[in-house]
């Protein structure tokens, strides 16, 4: 009852959220008029560009394990984070992807399951550490620019300060338990005591890797950058002659705020709440019409949609990709 309950819940943000922004019919026609004129080759581009993030995941995750001391073929690892993509795009709460890898990483090495869960915690935390870091740069470099506008946006700016700061709290939190040697003494009370634990283990066994971590870390900022460009591909894919468009540089400053907040799992993939998120902020701070700044952010989502039916695909025919006798390749 409960899981089916958080189903509904994130059904009805999302379809609240889609239909707020795009209930008007003008706006609809707006974007009606976008899509026939629509640059193909900026989508393309926008799909290579997010090609580069899962080809960064599994560099990312390649090496994590290698640190733990599992050697996998390539293939193997990149169908592996294939497939937790599709998993997470059609999952409630985002985490069925990494079921879904622990699931895999389980039957490729029975007698390293312990190591496989840490490298995919470790996984999660650069993420997490990257999103903190874009964020920050973003609000340090272009702070005038995102506080310029009241109402909305900075409203939003607000929760995301609020959320970001709870993540430097946990992740403070998290590395002194680590140096303080009290991680396994945490009440059993404590929420989120599991998932705490296992990123703290992970630290410890990582953290005598700093210069392998530090490429890794490099590598995730990668992959976020490229993921925030496909959606500066989308937005010069709807370009009108007439029509006002973001900037690179807009589109780098408000993506680590629509990551963190899109990143509460309140929607389905962050579906509606992203296209509000857009439409807020390019359309007060960079002035894009409202339809196409929300539509902006489904085409971008539809890179990374496309990339998880591509994951689905794999599913299907895992048995013969992810076997233990399936060609290896280093």
């Amino acid at each position: 009852m409960k899981r089916a309950g958080i189903i509904l819940f994130q059904f009805l943000v999302t379809a609240a959220g889609l239909w707020y922004v795009f209930h008007d019919p003008q706006r609809r026609a707006e974007i009606a008029e976008a899509l026939r004129h629509t640059k193909l080759s900026w989508v393309l581009l926008g799909w290579i560009c997010y090609s580069v993030v899962e080809v960064m995941a599994t560099v990312r995750w390649q090496i994590l394990l290698r640190i733990q001391g599992i050697r996998l073929g390539w293939f193997r690892v990149g169908a592996m984070v294939m497939i937790g993509l599709f998993f997470n795009q059609f999952l409630p709460g985002g985490v069925g992807g990494d079921a879904m890898r622990i699931y895999f990483m389980f039957k490729q090495t029975p007698r390293k399951k312990i190591r496989a869960t840490l490298s995919i915690a470790m996984d999660r935390l650069l993420g997490l550490l990257a999103i903190l870091f874009l964020a920050g740069m973003s609000f340090f470099l272009r702070f005038n620019w995102l506080t310029r506008q009241g109402g909305a946006p900075l409203h939003i700016e607000y929760l995301t300060f609020v959320l970001l700061s709870a993540g430097v709290m946990f992740v403070v939190f998290l590395f002194w338990l680590v140096n303080s040697g009290l991680l396994h003494r945490l009440p059993k009370g404590i929420p989120l005591r599991k998932v705490i634990i296992h990123l703290g283990e992970a630290l410890l066994r990582y953290r005598k890797h700093l210069w392998a971590m530090a490429f890794a870390f490099l590598v995730t900022v990668v992959s976020h950058v490229a993921y925030y460009t496909s959606f500066y591909c989308a937005g010069q894919a709807l370009r009108s002659p007439a029509g006002k468009t973001a900037s690179l540089a807009d589109i780098l400053s408000i993506m680590p705020l629509v990551n963190t907040i899109t990143s509460v799992p309140i929607s389905l993939g962050g579906a509606g709440v992203r296209e509000t998120l857009f439409q807020e902020l390019l359309g007060n701070l960079a002035h894009v019409p409202p339809a196409i700044a929300a539509f902006t952010a489904s085409l971008g989502y539809l890179n990374q949609v496309s990339w998880g039916l591509v994951g689905a695909l794999v599913f299907l025919a895992s048995r013969k990709i992810i076997s233990a006798k399936a060609l290896k390749i280093f």
